[in-house]
């Protein structure tokens, strides 16, 4: 989204107002409507006269994320002596920010005219914030040529975690502290400067807001470099050993596949054999057929010649035999080996061929081929068995049925 910015001015007004903050110079009904206040938690950390405090601040609001960079300063109450109250300015920035130089600069110059325009002697000057007299930085449009991305800060969730650090806030010094405390505001909502000494006792002697002074910063920034790293490592462990994983799971699964494959291979090389085998056999009941025909035609031919019929029967028989025998060593076609499933855990359905992904209607499409061969074989049987029966027949009337003919011959 392009980055749009604006300002809230706020202020403690006493009765019956009490704490009230106004939006102007820009901003969204949307964000002005969601977002937090810049009240000060006043029992944790309070303002003193000729005090001033600089804070930044994350938030989400309106769909946007949000980075505040704020100022507050000493200022009484009307017709009230009640300690901590004050006036404050807030440069309000969503999606994208400024650099820190222009942000303390128009900041600055937006709240003492504030200051100027609101408070007479330290005192407010009116009763609520929408009444404030404010004047647009000269500044201020030159942040909308300057604005950057926001890529260190995760604005996920608030921790309710607040630091003040303890530190000199003259403008050379504010920016560097605003530059590096930007990623702190992982691990704070909220992070406040001041220079006073009465303000850093004071938090100090509460004990709610963390205070670290300018090492105790650095310390936390280092600190948080540590966790980022060990974060980093956590992740990069995770990866390799997810990296391993896969690998040893890729070799498993090639292994078992090559094994497979192998285990198909020879499947393959013995089915090719069993089904030559099977084809040599056709050939051999052809020739057996043809030889046994053959046999008995000539036996026909010196039956009727010589008329031996007990040689004839003995020959005939001997040669049954041997037919018989060979075509029942050949006669039956040895089935084949199954190939192995090829792809084992597989969780995605198995199409089927011509059926979708059906595995009943492929079943009863299975078991019926499957039935064809046994048919087949079948019929083939039966062929024989109908030649041997025409055989037995034939026999059965040349040699048993006509017997007075072979008589009448002088046999």
């Amino acid at each position: 989204m392009d980055g749009t910015y604006f300002f809230s001015a706020f202020g403690t007004f006493g009765n019956p107002n009490g704490f009230r903050q106004s939006f102007f110079l820009g901003g969204s009904a949307a964000i002005a409507k969601e977002l937090r206040t810049f009240d000060l938690k006043t029992d944790a950390i309070m303002l003193f006269p000729d005090n001033k405090i600089y804070g930044i601040r994350k938030d989400h609001s309106g769909g946007n994320n949000l980075i505040s960079y704020s100022v507050y300063t000493f200022a009484k109450e009307q017709k009230s002596h009640r300690g901590g109250t004050f006036i404050g300015s807030s440069l309000v920035f969503a999606g994208k920010i400024a650099p820190e130089n222009l942000i303390i600069s128009v900041l600055d110059d937006f709240h003492n005219t504030l200051e100027k325009n609101n408070v007479s002697e330290g005192v407010i000057t009116i009763s609520h914030s929408d009444q404030f007299a404010i004047h647009k930085p000269k500044d201020f449009d030159k942040i909308g040529f300057h604005l950057q991305e926001v890529n260190d800060v995760s604005f996920t969730q608030s921790n309710g975690n607040y630091l003040v650090v303890y530190c000199e806030t003259d403008p050379a010094k504010l920016q560097v502290m605003f530059s590096k405390s930007r990623e702190l505001l992982n691990n704070y909502d909220t992070i406040f400067f001041t220079q006073s000494h009465e303000i850093g006792e004071f938090v100090k002697q509460k004990g709610i807001f963390k205070i670290v002074e300018p090492n105790g910063f650095e310390h936390e920034i280092s600190r948080l470099h540590e966790e980022r790293l060990r974060l980093v490592q956590v992740c990069l462990d995770e990866f390799k050993k997810e990296h391993r994983q896969l690998e040893e799971e890729r070799k498993r699964l090639i292994d078992s596949l090559h094994k497979q494959i192998e285990q198909n291979e020879k499947y393959h090389k013995e089915n090719e054999k069993k089904i030559e085998q099977s084809k040599e056999r056709i050939g051999i009941i052809n020739n057996e057929y043809s030889q046994y025909t053959k046999k008995t035609d000539e036996l026909i031919k010196r039956l009727e010649t010589d008329g031996k019929v007990e040689a004839a029967k003995k020959t005939h028989q001997e040669n049954r035999r041997l037919f018989t025998d060979t075509i029942s060593r050949n006669k039956t076609v040895e089935p084949l080996a199954s190939l192995s499933a090829f792809n084992p855990g597989a969780r995605a359905p198995m199409a089927y061929p011509g059926y979708g992904h059906q595995p009943e209607e492929y079943g009863r499409r299975k078991r019926d081929q499957e039935k064809e061969p046994q048919l087949d074989s079948f019929k083939v049987v039966s062929a024989i068995l109908l030649l041997l029966l025409i055989v037995s027949y034939t026999l059965y009337f040349i040699f048993i049925y006509e017997p007075k003919h072979f008589g009448s011959l002088g046999l």
